[in-house]
């Protein structure tokens, strides 16, 4: 029986119901009334309305539809996918290690591509750099985007604007079509603050300060700070620096602007003051315009210990009571050894006991010398400059282990060399002719500062307080 056969014998079925029902409904009505008297139920009213209507008979209509669905899967399934995938340039990658993390899997092109000077170019310096591509579902590169190294200032050089270039390579019927565009990113500001629990370095680790801007706060207060010796828990920093971003990723991280550190109870403060076509000029100064530069840096070493200091003791070595005119600081092998000034070198060569040794003589009757050397970095009649490095530190001569000994001579006296900061003459302050420029141009820094340390920014830039009358 079909479907449609069963649908109208199920009709019929229901039809003949219903008129015998009609027929007998006096029959039914006594029928169910018997019943609801028997099982003690609620007695029940029916209602009959009559003879009602018959319902039409349904029509059943077929149509036959062509479907297309295996067809589309089919193109679906045979057609090019594109997938879109993101990688970080590594330290010591090649063009085929950074493609094949994109994805990349097609031996003709890995060949083609590793050729590209200008791809070649993308995987060198400055780890950590985006790349974005469009790859197949058969591993060939469709097209690829990304930074290239560097960060070069604009060429007129009259604002704080960088140029970067972006590398476009784009897959093209007769090979590659390889572009690099220019662009422009402003700076912009940011803070950061912490709080010294066990040295520096981790509290600026803690405050995600970026490493090169830790390392500028250092250089900056290193002639009024000893960040090797003098620093204690509860030691606080504020700083305000630069960055370049674009499209929300960080390109660099640039200059210090203003900085604020609280050593031991003293409020030490400083502001970047650039004066555009006096390159002299510009540099670090106090809020009110004093110079932070000094002529002599408190040590030659990024970091250090004293094992032996100024004054009598026991030779290490030879076992005699003697008078140690310099101080031994303990540091790793191969550290690089900074001159304290600029100066002159005069000697660069062995002597007795102190092995390997560099001196200095600097301007104004002072002088350095650095021992126990593994590596010379500078030649006899050399000028160097403050911070520059002059050799690398050993345990040459008559030594027990890899330290430095670090002498200071003022007028060929050997002095204390703790004792440095004292014969430091301070810099010169912002000329008059340049302090209205000073104060516009380091306006918004030092604010940033003041809010961070909830200060005064207009009080602390009109006139020196009391702190930093002494500590500037």
């Amino acid at each position: 029986m079909s479907f449609v056969e069963f649908k109208q014998s199920a009709a019929q079925g229901a039809q003949s119901l219903a008129d015998w029902l009609h027929q007998h409904h006096k029959r039914v009505l006594a029928g169910v009334g018997s019943g609801l008297l028997l099982t003690s139920a609620a007695a029940f009213a029916l209602a009959y309305e009559g003879p009602q209507a018959h319902p039409p008979a349904p029509t059943w209509v077929s149509v036959a539809v062509a479907s297309t669905a295996p067809q589309q899967a089919d193109q679906l399934s045979n057609a090019d996918q594109v997938v879109y995938t993101t990688a970080h340039v590594r330290a010591n990658d090649t063009v085929e290690s950074l493609l094949r993390r994109l994805q990349v899997t097609d031996p003709q092109q890995l060949r083609q591509l590793s050729a590209q000077s200008d791809l070649r170019t993308l995987v060198t310096g400055d780890p950590g750099r985006v790349v974005s591509a469009q790859v197949s579902n058969l591993g060939e590169l469709q097209s690829l985007q990304g930074r290239l190294p560097g960060l070069k200032p604009v060429a007129d050089g009259a604002s704080d604007a960088r140029e970067w270039r972006e590398l476009r390579v784009k897959a093209a019927p007769q090979g590659w079509d390889v572009q690099t565009q220019t662009r422009i990113v402003q700076p912009a500001l940011r803070a950061a603050s912490g709080v010294v629990k066990s040295s520096f370095f981790a509290a600026a680790d803690d405050a995600g300060l970026p490493h090169n801007v830790a390392s500028q706060l250092i250089n900056v207060f290193d002639t009024q700070i000893n960040f090797r010796r003098n620093l204690h828990p509860g030691d606080r920093f504020n700083v305000v620096y630069r960055v370049y971003q674009s499209q929300g990723q960080t390109l660099a991280d640039g200059r210090l602007v203003s900085a604020q550190f609280i050593n031991q109870g003293h409020d030490y403060k400083a502001v970047w003051f650039d004066a555009k076509g006096d390159a002299k000029v510009s540099g670090y100064y106090a809020p009110n315009g004093d110079s932070l530069s000094r002529a002599f840096l408190l040590s030659p070493l990024p970091y250090d210990r004293i094992t032996s200091g100024w004054g009598w003791r026991t030779n290490p070595v030879m076992h005699f009571h003697e008078f140690h005119k310099g101080i031994d600081l303990a540091i790793p092998m191969g550290t690089p050894v900074k001159t304290i000034a600029d100066g002159r070198v005069v000697y660069a060569g062995w002597g007795t006991g102190y092995g390997k040794y560099v001196k200095v003589d600097h301007p104004g009757g002072f002088a350095t010398i650095y021992s126990h050397l593994s590596a010379f970095k500078v030649h006899v009649g050399e000028e160097v400059k403050q911070g520059e490095v002059v050799a690398l530190s050993g345990s040459t001569g008559w030594s027990t282990g890899p330290h430095l000994y670090f002498q200071f001579f003022v007028h060929g006296t050997p002095v204390n060399p703790l004792t440095i900061a004292q014969y430091a003459p301070k810099g010169t302050p912002v000329p008059a002719a340049l302090r209205a420029e000073f104060l516009a141009q380091t306006a918004e820094p030092r604010q940033l500062l003041a809010v961070i340390d909830g200060g005064n920014p207009v009080a602390s830039a009109a006139a020196p307080s009391s702190k930093e009358a002494r500590h500037g």
